[in-house]
Parts: C-alpha cells; structure tokens; sequence
C-alpha cells in the first residue's frame, strides 16, 4: 500500500488538489513515506522467496534472516526513525527468530550453500556435517543399499528457472573433490556454476553419485520454511466447499485442489 501511494503521489496530489481535498496529505511526508518503502522492500522480498510454492525453500531461512539482519544494521544515512526501527526490528528478529537443525541442514543440502559460510562458528558446520552422516548411516542400515540407475553421466549444465539467485552467499570453491566417505564427497564436489540454478534437478542428476543424500535431500527439501501455501490451499479450498456443494466427498476435494493448483502452475510455466 505505501509503495502504491509513493509511486503515484503526485498524480495523488493532483486529483486532491482539483478536488480541493489537499489537506489529506497535511500529516503525509513524502520523504518518510519513501524511507519507509525502501525501509520495508527488504522485507518484501524475503517474504515473496520463502512463500514460495514451487521450489524449495527451507535452505533459504538462514540467508535471507541474514540479509535481513544487515539490511537491519545501522547506516549514517538513516533518518532517526529509521534508525529507531531499524534496531527495534533487530531485537525483534534476534528474540524470535529460531533458526533449527533442519534448517542448516537444508543449507547444506544445497550445492551453492554446502560450505555453510553463513554459520557462526565450525562447531556448528563440525555438527551439522555430523547430522548428515548420521542421516546417512540410519538410511543405509534401514535401507541397505539403494536402488540407482546412472547409465549416463550428469549433463555438465542444465538451465531451469529459479526463485531465488545466491551469488551472494553461494561457495566459489575450485577445489578438486577428494573422495571419502559419501558426506565427504559431497562437500568436496566442485560447487556448481550455473545459475539460475535448479536445486531439484541437480540432485536428480548427481543422485548415482550421492545415492543416500540425495534421497535425504528430497525429503528435506520438500519441507516448506513457510506456511503459507497451506494457507493459500484453504482458501482455495473455502471457495470449493459452499453451501450448494457441501456434500463434497474429501477425496473429490482433495482431487480438485490438487487439479486447481498444478493446472495454474502449468498455465504459468508454459507463457515463461
């Protein structure tokens, strides 16, 4: 709503003006109207990444409460009401903002983000690597060897669209992969280039590789870091269920959900 009337302020003004109703902007500051939504983009678009449906999104909890906490330090240009809520969004973020094991474990999960830069300190990438090949060891004992079938090699690039860009934050190592254990060559395997990069597709292709992993990384991966798709599935769902279709069986329901919400997907994919 405030980006709405800062970009159309002037037209705003205009029409009050020919209305001779200006005085409903005598308490609006133009320029604090425009700190505000510069204040608030940040969070705008964090909040767009993590709703996301379509594509993984728990790996993006920890990077984006990052970007926002420096977004939220202190700057010299900072107007003193921004200043003031700038540190009172911090204490905010700091006091509620619970970052779980499965959340570093998604990051790591990610090929861009396995070196875990963004962790505080090496205990903390020491444990998480330890939860993984924990992971590992449950799966194979549970599971005996896994069923692969690698007949060709992983294509050396493959391009699909993504929600999010990580150059910011992503591993630039070079290094050449020194096989180990599974966990060991994954962490070493040479950090992907492209980008936009599909985190789905990657692990499809490099699953003969990391059979384990990648198996661990479906289920990881499909977990939401917001709920607000399932939000949006009742509300949906509000719309299927009325008064004059009430007798609607659940499986029927569930079947024109499932319809309504990859027929849309479809219908988005094939105009990009």
């Amino acid at each position: 709503m405030l980006e709405s009337i800062s970009s159309q302020y002037e037209d705003i003004r205009t029409l009050l003006e020919e209305r001779r109703e200006v005085n409903r902007l005598t308490n609006l500051d133009e320029e604090a109207l425009s700190d505000f939504v510069a204040f608030l983009e940040r969070f705008k678009e964090a909040t767009k990444a993590l709703e996301a449906s379509k594509t993984p999104t728990l790996h993006l909890t920890i990077v984006w409460y990052e970007r926002i906490r420096r977004h939220l330090q202190a700057s010299s240009n900072d107007s003193m009401t921004i200043s003031s809520l700038k540190e009172k969004c911090l204490s905010i973020l700091q006091d509620k903002f619970d970052i779980h094991l499965l959340h570093r474990l998604a990051m790591l999960l990610h090929p861009k983000l396995k070196s875990l830069k963004l962790l505080a300190d090496s205990s903390e990438v020491t444990s998480v690597h330890s939860e993984l090949r924990r992971l590992v060891k449950d799966l194979k004992d549970k599971r005996g060897s896994p069923e692969q079938q690698c007949h060709h090699p992983p294509p050396e690039k493959r391009v699909r669209v993504s929600a999010d860009t990580l150059s910011d934050v992503e591993d630039s190592s070079d290094e050449a992969p020194q096989y180990q254990d599974e966990v060991a060559a994954y962490i070493d395997h040479k950090t992907p280039k492209d980008d936009p990069f599909d985190v789905l597709s990657w692990w499809q292709d490099h699953a003969c590789l990391f059979p384990y992993i990648a198996q661990i990384a479906r289920s990881i991966l499909a977990i939401p870091a917001s709920s607000a798709a399932s939000e949006r599935d009742f509300s949906c769902a509000g719309y299927v269920i009325q008064e004059r279709r009430s007798q609607l069986k659940p499986s029927t329901v569930d079947d024109v959900l499932f319809l309504h919400s990859n027929l849309k997907h479809h219908a988005t994919t094939n105009r990009i």
